[in-house]
Parts: C-alpha cells; structure tokens; sequence
C-alpha cells in the first residue's frame, strides 16, 4: 500500500515537472502567455518557483530560480524513488 503511494507521488512529481518545463518554455513566447493553458501552468506552477525566487534573484536577466526549482523536484524524485525501493 505505501509503495503504491510512492510511485503515485512520484508520477504526480514527473507531472508537475512537465508543467514547470511547459511554464518556462511557453513563457519565451508572448502570444502563448494569454491563453487560457498557460494561465492555469502560471497558477499552479509560479508559487513553486516563487519560493526560490525570493531566495536566488534574476541576475542580468537571466532567472536561475526556474533551475534550482528543476533542481530540487529531482532531488524530491529521487529520494522517492529510493524510499520506494526500500519498501519492496
């Protein structure tokens, strides 16, 4: 039963990853920023990079906090994945 809830929150952690790629690619284009999709990815997606955004600020235009963000949610993936292997 608990290995079942490791693999769902690891799937729900590759999805949300998807979204955060999503977020950042659909943000290099304008026209992409006003649709109704790319509304809901800035909800669900901008409070999570807005956490490292306080802590890593955009340095010559260039925000790094989107990286750490990829960052951590693969480091949250993998400690999963490891606590999933334990319980088998």
């Amino acid at each position: 039963m608990l290995n079942k809830l490791v693999i769902l929150l690891i799937q729900m952690v590759e999805i949300y990853s998807y979204m955060l790629l999503a977020w950042v690619i659909g943000s290099w284009f304008p026209r992409f920023t006003v649709t109704k999709f790319f509304q809901f990815l800035d909800q669900v997606v901008k409070p999570y990079v807005s956490i490292f955004r306080s802590v890593i600020p955009p340095l010559g235009g260039f925000d790094f906090s989107v990286i750490v963000a990829f960052i951590v949610l693969h480091l949250f993936s993998d400690i999963l994945r490891l606590l999933g292997s334990k319980l088998l």
